[in-house]
């Protein structure tokens, strides 16, 4: 049995319990700080009568998805730059994960788009191996929440063999694809395979899809090397637009004068579709070589005389092509002959983010237009999404998972659902899972050995105030978080009573503070748009030996402002003091023009779903350490003995009292021990 409490500190006190003297924690209001409340009786129960009573649509990420070529056009004419970005899929599973890491990152300049190349190599259309272009281009939309434009080559297919491909796209989401002939062999076998041009593509898309799709083409500055003439690859280019692609994404090129020609060109036969220069940043002098090799493309010889005395300097190479392309990207964009970039990324990540910075175009999302990781429009099917269960607040991509295949979902409230359909995770791929964190990273941030209870406290601790451990590393994350992001920035509010928790075994896995009427701008807990004002009921999830809970349990009817369920692994124990089938909104929103917003809630029929993951988390931990050792025993011990409780206080504009409470229970459980 596992000892949960310890006396051995200079600041506890005598019935063993750790002190905090400042355990009530006063709502926060943003702005209205200076104790001046903002007069709201809202308390977040039964929002769906007050919706009723207000003028607006709440669209606080944009509604229902616009289709990407509406959204170029309008940044167009708004004259309003962006950028897009192309990568290729991975080869192995442990690449898949670094990938969609780096693509997290990418996230963050606020992308209009990325493409996933067609890479035959990879099985593309095999949407059951993780690394085809398929799958990767299903992840990039589903888990990194970016608008993901699919390449799909058709020479090497005969028609139903595309057909299939482009419905295959449609069936995970995929609502843009660029369509390309694709690579035909020197050595042609069986040339009737290869007979279909993207001009049939495109064709076959509208015929199949209508507007569904959102098409892209690709244009050469210097003309196709296998075309006639420019003139003829140009009047080609325009066949294709003619036939239905809404814009053009270009091949790569050098010069500026190049582009700025195409352009021109293209406008002189008509074509009036967005034009997207491809630029590729030179990376190094042999990669580029290469590459301008396979594209049958010269490199201007001022270019070649700049790099030759440097060829060898990878640095040097890297700092040059930063330049080459700020200053060519620079010029299409004053001279308005671009009003975006498209970034041949080469999956590299920090020369692009670099030549982002330079023009400006890498710019941080805008306020979020939801408490949790929403699509910002850019998902089809989840553009619509808004309200989502607590639980799974550090682990977006594991809900996206569990809930893929729903055909629409909650939007304005949660409801009521007498079983709510989540997938399981026995198939979950690992990488979208457990991120990167290898075994080593993992001890290293958790411990090499843990000796006792004590221990445990101290993993979460750190993880809460994010100082480093005995091993001078920071814990970054907790099992139960998806990212090495530390807590969220509403913390620092609780961050006192968070720690204090942790140190006398309540072991906190998620938390939120009360929040009286902030501004939706506010740094801390703001969202939605600018002049709404945002509410928060105290929530806190946690771990705790079941003494603690059967304690919590007793004394509950003094405190009926609190709402709690408590259930351990097995549902053994699954008791709560409220509706078992009812949810609570915890977060809420009121912003002009539109209705209420209720954004997350606590549901116990999903709360129920997420109790498997929460305990599974344990197993994942124990497992890093040898079979029979201390530290593997007392994970487990955890994962069989503890409880997991949810505490919310409903009662959001006055202090905030769960602290208290769990206080009163320590102290009810130390003098049971002590006699």
């Amino acid at each position: 049995m596992i000892a949960t409490t310890t006396a051995s500190e200079s600041n506890t006190t005598n019935d063993g319990m750790k002190k905090n003297d400042s355990l009530p924690v006063f709502p926060y209001s943003g702005g209205y700080m200076n104790g001046e409340q903002s007069g709201s009786s809202l308390d977040g129960e039964n929002l769906s009568e007050r919706n009723r009573e207000c003028n607006g649509k709440l669209s606080l990420h944009g509604g229902s998805y616009i289709p990407l070529h509406e959204r170029i056009t309008k940044r167009i004419n708004d004259n309003s730059p962006f950028f897009s970005l192309e990568f290729f899929p991975p080869k192995t599973a442990n690449g898949v994960a670094n990938f969609f890491t780096r693509l997290d990152r990418f996230r963050e300049g606020n992308p209009m788009f990325i493409d996933i190349t067609w890479h035959l190599s990879s099985d593309p259309a095999n949407i059951k191996k993780e690394t085809s272009s398929l799958s990767i281009a299903a992840g990039c939309l589903n888990y990194c929440r970016m608008d993901t434009m699919l390449h799909v080559t058709c020479a090497q297919y005969i028609k139903e063999q595309t057909l299939r491909h482009l419905q295959m796209s449609k069936a995970v989401g995929l609502r843009n694809i660029l369509a390309l002939r694709g690579d035909i062999p020197q050595q042609d076998e069986n040339p009737t395979v290869y007979k279909y041009r993207a001009l049939d593509m495109i064709r076959w898309i509208k015929e199949e899809y209508g507007d569904y799709f959102t098409i892209g083409c690709a244009g050469y500055p210097t003309g196709h090397p296998e075309a006639p003439s420019y003139a003829a690859d140009l009047r080609y280019l325009k066949s294709k637009v003619d036939a239905g692609a809404h814009l053009i994404i270009t091949q790569l090129f050098f010069d500026a004068d190049v582009f700025e020609k195409f352009v021109h060109d293209c406008r002189e036969i008509g074509i009036t579709v967005p034009i997207i220069p491809g630029v590729m940043p030179i990376q190094g002098y042999e990669s580029i070589r290469r590459i301008a090799a396979l594209s049958q493309l010269t490199i201007p010889e001022s270019i070649l005389k700049a790099l030759e005395p440097i060829r060898h300097d990878d640095d040097a190479v890297r700092s040059f092509g930063i330049r080459h392309a700020v200053e060519m990207c620079r010029r299409l964009l004053s001279s308005g002959t671009a009003t975006s970039i498209h970034l041949y990324t080469m999956n590299r990540e920090s020369s692009c983010r670099e030549i982002l910075q330079e023009l400006g175009l890498w710019t941080r999302m805008p306020m979020r237009s939801l408490p949790w990781k929403s699509f910002e429009g850019n998902h089809p099917l989840r553009s619509k999404e808004d309200v989502r269960p607590i639980f799974w607040s550090t682990r977006p991509k594991s809900y996206v998972f569990r809930t893929r295949d729903w055909d629409e979902f909650p939007n304005g409230r949660w409801g009521n659902s007498s079983s709510p359909a989540f997938n399981d995770l026995a198939d979950y791929y690992l990488f979208y899972l457990k991120g990167q964190l290898n075994k080593e990273e993992q001890l290293r941030m958790y411990g090499y050995q843990l000796e006792n209870m004590e221990a445990v406290r101290k993993v979460f601790v750190n993880f809460i105030t994010q100082q480093p451990n005995e091993h001078n590393v920071k814990v970054t994350r907790l099992p139960w978080n998806e990212q090495d992001v530390g807590t969220d920035a509403e913390t620092v509010l609780i961050r006192d009573q968070l720690i204090w928790c942790n140190e006398n075994g309540i072991l906190t896995v998620n938390s939120q503070p009360s929040v009286n009427g902030a501004p939706s701008t506010d740094p801390l807990v703001g969202w939605g748009k600018p002049g709404g004002y945002c509410y928060q009921k105290g929530y806190l999830e946690f771990f705790t030996c079941q003494k603690n809970a059967d304690v919590l349990r007793n004394i509950l009817p003094s405190y009926p402002r609190l709402s709690c369920h408590i259930i351990n692994h097995n549902a053994s124990i699954d008791w709560t003091n409220t509706d078992a089938t009812t949810p609570i909104a915890v977060t809420w929103g009121v912003f002009p023009g539109c209705e209420i917003a209720q954004p997350t809630v606590v549901d116990p029929l999903s709360f129920r779903v997420w109790k498997d993951e929460a305990y599974e988390a344990w197993n994942n931990w124990a497992s890093i350490y040898p079979s029979g050792s201390t530290s593997r025993k007392i994970l487990e011990e955890i994962h069989d003995e503890f409880c997991l409780v949810t505490l919310v206080d409903n009662d959001f504009p006055k202090p905030l009292i769960i602290f208290e409470v769990l206080a009163e229970v320590l102290r009810i459980a130390g003098r049971s021990d002590s006699s």
